[in-house]
């Protein structure tokens, strides 16, 4: 005998609807964990009903036919993967789809790990910790099928651009329309800038609902008198500050905490760039609670150069033509005779 999926949890708006938008959790979640999320939406006029995780498709598709004006579908993590599925044989108003997890990123070993992964919010990391309901190392877990393409609806896709679970580069390669929450990690509806996720949301709602929208800004042609001819990026100081860090403690494999706390690199930038490093064959890592980072190769074989095209993907784009291209050949013969040794000792080994 089949046990039917529990109720789902539902928010009503105090006053008039404005749409329906039925909400799909993610590995481990349960719809509790959304309260704070649905209450906000509820508060701005929309239905929120978010189904058990053992809901079936057809009961999903059944809460949205019956919802009240806009019928929006959202999912987040393996969530997000079933509401594309749902989304691409009946067809909803809109589709929210938030940190779609298509990267190769790294499994957390552990629940700290886990909990620094998932949520950079104090009071959802309470939230997870106090509810007995959620399922606690189910990252690692198998993930649904999706279609090829985004179906031919509306669609919002958000993720955090620091998820380490779900790196944002593979989700840019599916879409360049991505809403990326600076330092974001991986449960971008429930992380440290909820709020304005929250209101990103609510105003794609709108557009849906009421066909409301901004006009774009006319594209400025001055150029600032304080944009700089040479930017050095937070990203590849933070990558070089992590692997001065990994010289100094060569002795073994060293942690994320460790080394933000050592650097002061804020932990949810470090977690994505040392995915990055990785990727990059500049570190390796191992997990366990002996596990972290340590250089995969001798300090004075890498160079500059290398943490650079790691971290930025190129030394220099210039446009094409004298005298940009002395400019770009110089700046890389600069960083490809400098190896990172030179972070600790101040000359070159390269």
């Amino acid at each position: 005998m089949t046990t039917a999926a529990p109720a789902p949890t539902v928010f009503t708006p105090a006053a008039a609807v404005r749409g329906t938008v039925v909400v799909l959790v993610g590995r481990g979640e349960n719809p509790g964990v959304y309260a704070r999320f649905g209450t906000r939406l509820a508060f701005d006029g929309y239905t929120v009903v978010v189904p058990h995780a053992d809901a079936t498709d057809a009961e999903v598709t059944a809460a949205l036919v019956e919802g009240e004006g806009a019928r929006v579908l959202l999912g987040s993590d393996a969530g997000a993967l079933r509401a594309w599925s749902i989304a691409a044989q009946n067809a909803p108003d809109a589709l929210v789809l938030a940190a779609l997890p298509l990267g190769d990123g790294d499994a957390p070993a552990d629940h700290d790990a886990e909990i620094a992964a998932r949520t950079a919010c104090p009071v959802h990391r309470q939230v997870l910790d106090a509810d007995p309901d959620f399922r606690w190392g189910e990252l690692t877990g198998d993930l649904p099928e999706h279609p090829g393409a985004l179906p031919d609806v509306p669609t919002l896709v958000l993720h955090g651009e620091a998820d380490p679970i779900a790196p944002v580069e593979a989700v840019r390669a599916l879409t360049a329309e991505v809403a990326v929450v600076r330092d974001g990690v991986h449960d971008v509806l429930n992380d440290q800038f909820h709020r304005i996720v929250a209101a990103r949301i609510v105003t794609f709602l709108e557009g849906v609902a009421k066909g409301a929208g901004f006009v774009e800004a006319a594209v400025r042609e001055t150029t600032s008198r304080k944009a700089a001819p040479l930017h050095v990026s937070a990203r590849l100081d933070y990558a070089l500050r992590a692997i001065a860090e990994l010289i100094v403690a060569d002795a073994g494999p060293v942690r994320c905490e460790q080394i933000a706390r050592s650097r002061a690199i804020p932990l949810n930038s470090l977690v994505n760039i040392m995915i990055q490093l990785r990727k990059a064959g500049l570190v390796s890592s191992r997990r366990g609670c002996e596990g972290g980072y340590r250089l995969a190769r001798d300090a004075a074989e890498i160079t500059l150069a290398d943490v650079v095209r790691a971290t930025e993907g190129a030394i220099a784009t210039v446009p094409a033509g004298a005298p940009w291209g002395d400019l770009e050949r110089t700046v890389r013969e600069y960083l490809e005779e400098r190896s990172v040794l030179e972070l600790t000792t101040g000359s070159n080994h390269a």
